[in-house]
Order: C-alpha cells, then sequence, then structure tokens
C-alpha cells in the first residue's frame, strides 16, 4: 500500500499562492506540558484535496453527504500524458487514450508529470504555471463514463493562466447539467502524488475531512495493489 496524497506543511504549494498551513504547536512536552499538542489552521482547497460539486454549484452536494462506500474506488485506471506548462489538456490531446478508459472506471488518474515541479526553486512553475482541463473533457467523461472522481498531479483543474476556462471547466465537472446524456458529477482530486505509483491499483481510497457543508477538503489518498 502507498500513499498518493502529499503530507502538508508550511511549504505546501498552493493555487494562486493564496493561504498557507497555520501551524501552532500549542502544547510541548520539552517545555513542560504534560503533552504534545498542536493547532491547525489552513482553507478547505489546501494540498491534496478534493472538490465537491457544491464548490461551483449553489445546490450541488457537499461532501459530508456522501456514503462511507463512495470512497473506496474499485475500478481506477491510469492515463500518462505528459502536459506542458499551462497547457489545456482537451479532447484533441487526451480523446485516443480517454477512449481505453474502461466504461465501468470509478477513479480516472491523469499522470503529467507535472509533479516535478512540486518543490523549492520550481514550485512558482508549478502554481502559476501548470496545465488545466477543458471543460469539453468533463462532459465527454460524464456522458461516455461512469467516473466518480478524477485525479491529477497538477494543482488544480484551472490552470492559472486560463481561469476563466477553468471556471467553466470546474463547472463542467462538477455543476448539474441540463444536457441530455450528461451523468452524474465527476469530483476532482487535485494535486497528487503520483511519481510513486509504478502499476495500475486494485483499489483507491480517498478520505476527506468531513465537516458541514463542505465544498472541497484536504485528503489522504491510499493505494491498495495485487
Amino acid at each position: 500500500m502507498i500513499f498518493l496524497s502529499h503530507i502538508l506543511n508550511d511549504k505546501t504549494p498552493v493555487y494562486g499562492n493564496h493561504g498557507s498551513l497555520l501551524l501552532n504547536r500549542i502544547k510541548r512536552i520539552e517545555n513542560g506540558d504534560s503533552s504534545n499538542n498542536t493547532e491547525l489552521s489552513f482553507h478547505s482547497h489546501f494540498g491534496t484535496h478534493v472538490d465537491a460539486p457544491y464548490h461551483f454549484d449553489p445546490k450541488g452536494q457537499t461532501l459530508e453527504n456522501y456514503p462511507a462506500s463512495f470512497w473506496r474506488c474499485n475500478n481506477p485506471y491510469l492515463i500518462d500524458y505528459k502536459a506542458s506548462v499551462e497547457e489545456i489538456i482537451g479532447l484533441e490531446q487526451i480523446g485516443v487514450l480517454l477512449n481505453t478508459v474502461p466504461y465501468d472506471c470509478d477513479f480516472l488518474l491523469l499522470r503529467t508529470g507535472f509533479e516535478n515541479y512540486r518543490r523549492p526553486g520550481l514550485d512558482s512553475k508549478y502554481i502559476y504555471h501548470g496545465p488545466g482541463l477543458s471543460p469539453e473533457v468533463g462532459l465527454w467523461l460524464r456522458e461516455y463514463r461512469q467516473l466518480k472522481m478524477i485525479g491529477f498531479d497538477f494543482i488544480s483543474l484551472t490552470s492559472y493562466a486560463n481561469r476563466e476556462l477553468g471556471r467553466r471547466a470546474h463547472t463542467a465537472f462538477l455543476a448539474k447539467q441540463e444536457k441530455h446524456g450528461a451523468g452524474n458529477p465527476v469530483l476532482i482530486v487535485e494535486d497528487m502524488h503520483l511519481s510513486e505509483l509504478n502499476k495500475l491499483p486494485k483499489t483507491i481510497w480517498v478520505i476527506p475531512i468531513r465537516f458541514e457543508k463542505a465544498d472541497g477538503s484536504p485528503v489522504t489518498v491510499i493505494v491498495e495493489s495485487e
């Protein structure tokens, strides 16, 4: 078993560089306290995290209302596609790869290699110049596949250089669609750790922090292989 989520710390890159982890050691045994205790403060879209439909749909479902069984994915699939800086990944780029995704896939992983920039000295490229997904990819997946989630190794579905398009893409994946044939929303797991994934996993668990009216949440993602 391995983790597909990053450890949170005060160096965690954040989309647009907005916000950070505040980590306060409020009790320390070494200072004479009876225990070690830590106070954490961060926003709901921090580190490896999942976007709920409510994030872009005021009537969309919130995370705490999904049953526990939802967070276990038994039919994951991995696509490798090397993305370039600020690239908008659309059907023209990965349509052929999407056609290889099994119909009953419940968690699609997209590995682009952009995780290589998620480190000090290169993280500005990760934060500001990452790729994004087009709205058409979300609509296609909802119509032709049965996904519960999509996850990838860049900071956000929205490329910071193409924010308006990214908002439309989030809506395409998460919000209710009037289009005939559109399936359920596809939840988005952003900023994943995929570089150590050597083979297609058997099962993926995505464990969010559950709080009331959750539009998103940091997640721990665990892979179980054969």
